[in-house]
This record gives C-alpha cells, sequence and structure tokens, in this order.
C-alpha cells in the first residue's frame, strides 16, 4: 500500500509539473487576464477538471511558480554561501540577472502582476514570508560588504535595480537574446559596485 501510495503521489506531482509548465509558459505569451483554464489544461494534456483540483483559480497557480522560482533563487545564493562562505553583492547580482535571463518566462509573466493585477489578500500572505526570506539574505550579503546602516532599505533598493534592469532592457528593441545578457550583466556589475560598498549608498 505504502508503495502504491508513493507511486500516486509521484503521479500527482508530475501532473502539477505540467500544469506550472504549460501556465508558466502561456503567461509569458500573452496577458495574465486572456490566458484560460481551457488553454492551460490542453497545453499540458490534461483535463481542465484536473487543474480545479490542484488549483482554486489562476491567482493560486501563478503564486505557486512565483514561489518556486523564488525559492529556487534563494537556494542558489545558499549554494553561494556553501562554496565560498559568503556570497559577495556582485554574485548576487550576477546570479539573479542570470537567472532572469534564462528564465524569461519567469519574468514576463511576473512583470504582468507587478505593473497590472493586485492579488487577493491571502495569496499575499503566501508571498510575504518567501520575500522577507530572500530579503534576509540580501540583508546579509550587505552586511558582509559594509553596508550596516540601513541594510534592510538598501536590500530593497538593490533589488529593485536589479529588477528595473530587466523591465528597462529585457525587450529592448533590436537586441537579440544574448546581447540583452551581455548587457543586462554588464549593469548588473555597475549596480553591484555601488553597493559593493559603504561609502557608495547614501546612508
Amino acid at each position: 500500500m505504502s508503495a502504491l501510495k508513493a507511486l500516486r503521489e509521484k503521479e500527482r506531482e508530475t501532473r502539477r509539473e505540467l500544469i506550472l509548465t504549460a501556465a508558466q509558459q502561456l503567461f509569458s505569451d500573452k496577458d495574465f487576464r486572456q490566458v484560460t483554464v481551457r488553454e492551460i489544461a490542453k497545453t499540458a494534456q490534461v483535463s481542465p477538471g484536473t487543474i480545479y483540483r490542484y488549483y482554486r483559480n489562476m491567482d493560486d497557480l501563478f503564486v505557486d511558480i512565483f514561489l518556486n522560482h523564488v525559492s529556487h533563487i534563494s537556494s542558489l545564493i545558499d549554494e553561494e554561501f556553501g562554496r565560498h562562505a559568503q556570497c559577495s553583492v556582485l554574485r548576487f547580482c550576477e546570479i539573479q540577472v542570470a537567472y532572469l535571463n534564462e528564465n524569461m518566462t519567469f519574468y514576463q509573466m511576473m512583470s504582468h502582476f507587478m505593473l497590472g493585477r493586485r492579488l487577493p489578500s491571502e495569496n499575499a500572505t503566501r508571498i510575504d514570508p518567501i520575500m522577507r526570506d530572500l530579503f534576509d539574505r540580501l540583508e546579509q550579503i550587505l552586511r558582509l560588504a559594509g553596508l550596516v546602516t540601513d541594510s534592510r532599505l538598501k536590500a530593497h533598493a538593490l533589488f529593485s535595480a536589479i529588477n528595473g534592469t530587466m523591465i528597462s532592457y529585457a525587450r529592448y528593441p533590436g537586441r537579440s537574446r544574448e546581447e540583452t545578457r551581455r548587457h543586462t550583466m554588464r549593469l548588473a556589475r555597475i549596480i553591484a559596485d555601488q553597493f559593493s560598498s559603504g561609502q557608495s549608498v547614501c546612508g
């Protein structure tokens, strides 16, 4: 019975991953409000009813995708700490920009919400602790770089600067994906330089 239960759980997780992947792709291709459950089901090759067994609505689905990606970014930072007993501001900026360039679908989907949609309070409550955990890591990185004063506020500023770079240049006209990657990485290094010394950021 335990083996059967494990198999069913594995099948359930596989279906959930198919739904998440399909939804993420559709969210990046068109406005969130235009994506339907039926489209997601068709792309994932499951029935619409299957999706409702996992998610109450589209907002729940978005939050699941968002949390998976933020957790992955946090794990990359943790890996850097594990290898070197620290993560420099430069390495964080490189990790974040590289991840967003390699996961453009996530970046585009996230932009839909950041620029035009308010999440219900229960979903915002799910996101808050994950984001606080990420900012804890950023604050630790900045403190190690000597930015002790207002380190939490500066962590917010650093996160905003990196994501603002992607908003400004991820879809810049006339640039290939490789040109975009190189340009945003150069900008990330400039941003890192500004946050790498207590003398560089206003207190």
